[in-house]
């Protein structure tokens, strides 16, 4: 009985995985019944890159509260994210906004699929040094993907139809070379949640009923938020090395020695 236990605790997170696998693959269906048959599916494709972000989110932190991290896990959970956060955002952003942008379009969509698939393999080989997770050196492939998904919601509602393909081609550009940038994000894994416990609940409460009340606004600005946060923080960082050392460079893209904790 305690084997039969301990594989269904190994199983949980690939589950997960599993779903956000499902939620990518989801996506690209919807997507495709939208460009190829002419049904307004595009909304339903968003909610399903946003689904596979909250799996995405749950498999990893669920696997390390139970003490079921295994290599398997590690490398089916890469190939799911491939899918979810590089291949349907891809399709996705081309069907809705860059298709009509001829050959711009199709290069924007493949950079961003290209830049998913650098920031995994880097993600990969950086969690195999065992560095800190307490920062992802680079936007994380599932926030530019829910990032991008919401940006064409918002977008699209606001902007003239002229307007919205070169604004969704530049904002396509800036989330993947955010992603192989050296810019770094809060990873929020070390985020002690037993310490504190009162705040946490708040937070989260707070969270819940904003998302509830306002759905993809919420998340929207709540994205925007993250993003800002994580580009000056890296900002105050850069002026501090560059008070003691005013040499530094500033190295956006490319190799460079990991910074100390802020």
């Amino acid at each position: 009985m305690k084997s039969r236990a301990r594989r269904g605790v190994f199983l949980l997170p690939s589950l997960l995985t599993a779903a956000a696998l499902f939620s990518g693959f989801y996506s690209i269906i919807f997507t495709l019944n939208s460009l190829l048959f002419g049904r307004d599916n595009f909304h339903t494709a968003v909610v399903a890159i946003i689904l596979a972000t909250f799996f995405d989110s749950m498999d990893g932190r669920v696997a390390r509260l139970m003490k079921a991290e295994s290599e398997f896990g590690s490398h089916f959970d890469s190939i799911a994210d491939m899918v979810s956060f590089g291949v349907a955002p891809a399709v996705l952003v081309y069907a809705w906004a860059l298709i009509h942008l001829g050959r711009m379009g199709w290069l924007g969509a493949f950079l961003f699929l290209a830049c998913a698939a650098i920031r995994l393999a880097r993600f990969n080989v950086i969690s195999s040094q065992g560095m800190s997770k307490k920062y992802f050196k680079g936007l994380s492939s599932p926030v530019a993907a829910g990032g991008l998904a919401l940006c064409l919601m918002m977008l699209d509602s606001w902007l003239d139809s002229s307007v919205f393909s070169w604004a969704i081609l530049g904002i396509t550009i800036c989330l993947s070379l955010l992603m192989i940038s050296n810019v770094r994000f809060r990873s929020f894994k070390d985020l002690d949640l037993k310490k504190y416990r009162v705040q946490s609940l708040m937070i989260g409460m707070l969270l819940i009923v904003l998302i509830f009340s306002f759905h993809e606004v919420a998340l929207f600005f709540i994205f925007l938020i993250y993003l800002a946060s994580g580009l000056i923080e890296e900002l105050i960082l850069f002026r501090r090395r560059r008070k003691s050392d005013p040499s530094v460079p500033f190295l956006p893209f490319g190799d460079k020695e990991e910074d100390t904790d802020l």
